[in-house]
């Protein structure tokens, strides 16, 4: 099986997903979060069901999640990393910045068990750097006063 399947997808689809990333990614950096989410929403509508089987589904969920996340929407935001950690190809799970949202998010809405499964699953692919932004200190401490990382 073909890391991504996106032989299935037609170049005009990609190429119509490419422009939406762009101008999602565009939105985003304006600060129209809600505008990005909803172009990224018509980026992944293009995939074809089921939508787990292509990489692209990762990229797409993983930016809309985001952006929940920044804006304190952690349940959607968990939804969203969730389908993207089960993507079938193996780009969700083996994303360290996935893991790391996903475990930003269980611990959120209280989820400690899988926040710290996952918060380590993220600084076992990166390290402590993962953690190295202003916001993710707190994170960062949780998983050091709940597991031995020999610092």
């Amino acid at each position: 099986m073909a890391e991504y399947l996106t032989e299935d997808l037609s170049a005009e689809v990609q190429a119509k997903m490419d422009d939406l990333a762009q101008k999602g990614n565009q939105l985003e950096n304006e600060g129209r979060l809600a505008e990005a989410v909803q172009v990224w929403q018509e980026g992944l509508a293009l995939i074809p069901e089921p939508q787990q089987f292509y990489g692209q589904t990762v990229w797409f969920l993983a930016a809309i999640g985001d952006v929940y996340f920044q804006q304190g929407e952690y349940v959607l935001a968990h939804e969203c990393f969730d389908k993207a950690r089960g993507n079938v190809t193996g780009a969700g799970y083996g994303n360290p910045f996935i893991m790391l949202r996903l475990g930003e998010c269980c611990l959120e809405i209280g989820d400690e068990k899988n926040a710290l499964e996952y918060l380590l699953r993220a600084y076992m692919f990166e390290g402590k750097e993962i953690f190295d932004f202003d916001d993710e200190a707190k994170y960062f401490e949780f998983l050091r006063t709940h597991i031995d990382l020999g610092l």
